[in-house]
């Protein structure tokens, strides 16, 4: 009698087939709804990302400017390299006078982050000749 009470408790142990197919697609189901999900904040994470660097390139535009660094009608292109990191800040000026070269923009902007959306490669900055500045994100050429 007690041997068979035994086997009878030995069966009973772990889960049936059923059981973990119904886990299995609660699973399946979860992550068919959070999939999508993380993929749209992702994308909008790297908007918000590149608007602060923007923003960034903004406040340090109006530093040189009020510095007499660059001038209005200026304008700058940021590039980047394969690892994100500034290679590049030239100025076309709008007169021939301007006191800020190539390396000393770059040095400016070395804190700059590179665009992280998809297809963009860099930054264009246009001053208006009121002193309004523009921050672009550049396409992939």
């Amino acid at each position: 009698m007690k041997e068979l009470l035994t086997k009878e408790r030995k069966k009973k142990k772990g889960f049936t087939l059923i059981e973990l197919i119904i886990v299995l697609a609660i699973v399946a189901i979860i992550a068919a709804i959070a999939i999508p999900n993380f993929t749209k904040v992702r994308t909008e994470s790297k908007s918000k990302a590149d608007i602060q660097s923007a923003e960034t390139i903004r406040r340090i535009t109006l530093t040189l400017l009020a510095e007499d660094k660059v001038l209005p009608g200026d304008s700058i292109a940021m590039t980047f390299d394969t690892d994100k990191k500034i290679t590049a800040a030239t100025k076309t000026p709008a007169t021939p006078t301007g006191s800020a070269d190539s390396a000393k923009l770059l040095e400016y902007f070395k804190e700059v982050k590179a665009p992280q959306q998809d297809g963009k490669t860099g930054y264009t900055v246009g001053i208006s000749a009121t002193g309004e500045v523009t921050v672009t994100t550049t396409p992939k050429p």
